[in-house]
């Protein structure tokens, strides 16, 4: 935890993998008083022009986990907050990193993802598969606080390009500052809402 002009801010990690480590540092923090979240992690490709690396910023996160189904009724996709997004759009943008904003399926089963699911979701236009996004959104939607989610991509699922650690930690080191300027920009402009 450090303060900054005037807001006090907290960097996690090392907490687990999946929707459900997620949820529990989430629901942890927001009892702590926490109220504006942004999670940055790494995320397999679903899309064959997606590169190791791409920071992948997420507007939309297809809900094929069982965490978000404990804190809102069932649909097919759960959104992050908009304004705290915007805000990680632009400062995800200064960092001259390749990036991309739109969808990632969220699945908790890891090394589980079949070709023909690989296939349909990427047809359809989502670009990552991930372990924790939809949950993060659900329990801040549930808590009346704001999430958003940026993601490096680590490997693809699509063409099995070899994966690129070294690309990948330079883009989750440039992540990471975007994702702090982005908090700072949330906690002092005007909001509208979830």
């Amino acid at each position: 935890m450090f303060d900054h002009h005037g807001h006090t801010f907290g960097l996690c990690g090392g907490f687990g993998v999946g929707a459900p480590a997620a949820a529990l540092v989430l629901e942890q923090l927001i009892t702590l008083g926490a109220t504006r979240f942004v999670t940055v992690g790494t995320a397999a490709a679903l899309s064959p022009d997606l590169l190791p690396g791409t920071l992948v910023v997420c507007r939309e996160a297809l809900r094929d986990e069982g965490v978000s189904r404990h804190y809102l009724p069932p649909t097919a996709s759960i959104r992050p907050s908009p304004d705290l997004t915007d805000h990680l759009v632009r400062t995800i943008r200064a960092t001259r990193v390749p990036a991309r904003s739109g969808p990632t399926w969220t699945t908790d089963a890891p090394y589980r993802e079949t070709e023909a699911e690989v296939a349909q979701y990427g047809a359809s236009g989502v670009l990552t598969a991930d372990m924790e996004a939809a949950a993060v959104f659900a329990v801040a939607a549930y808590r009346a606080v704001h999430a958003a989610a940026v993601f490096a991509a680590a490997d693809t699922l699509v063409n099995r390009r070899p994966h690129d650690t070294q690309t990948t930690q330079r883009a989750l080191h440039a992540a990471l500052p975007a994702a702090f300027s982005a908090l700072l920009a949330a906690s002092t402009a005007p909001h509208r809402g979830q």
